[in-house]
């Protein structure tokens, strides 16, 4: 004969919670290096100046013998200077291109930025 009773809830409740623990446990003791964390993008500190008597409305970096740029800066105003950091995962050669409030633009190839660390933009 079988026992047809019902199981209460708190039975339920604790099966559950149990089963909750040991899965928590396994997370915590799983084998290490399981999920690698992701690796930092090698990146070099550049300080862009703008010497201009107009503002810098944007900054591209595109690795040499690229095609993709990257807006490395935006917006600075006549004879200020801001810090940008600039990814360099293979290269550390760039062509850049500035565009400038009054619709004129600079091009500046074959920039090493990671030996000028300073990008003088002037007229």
């Amino acid at each position: 004969m079988i026992d047809r009773r019902r199981k209460s809830p708190a039975f339920f409740a604790l099966l559950v919670g149990a089963t909750l623990a040991v899965g928590a446990a396994r997370a915590q003791t799983s084998t290490p290096g399981a999920k690698t964390p992701k690796k930092a993008t090698p990146s070099t500190m550049v300080m862009v100046v703008n010497s201009r008597a107009v503002a810098l409305t944007e900054l591209d970096a595109t690795p040499a013998g690229g095609f993709l740029p990257k807006v490395i800066a935006r917006n600075i105003p006549p004879g200020k200077k801001v810090s940008v950091n600039v990814a360099t995962d293979k290269d550390c050669v760039f062509n850049l291109h500035g565009a400038y409030a009054d619709q004129s633009s600079t091009e500046l190839p074959n920039v090493d930025l990671c030996k000028d660390k300073n990008v003088n933009l002037v007229d």
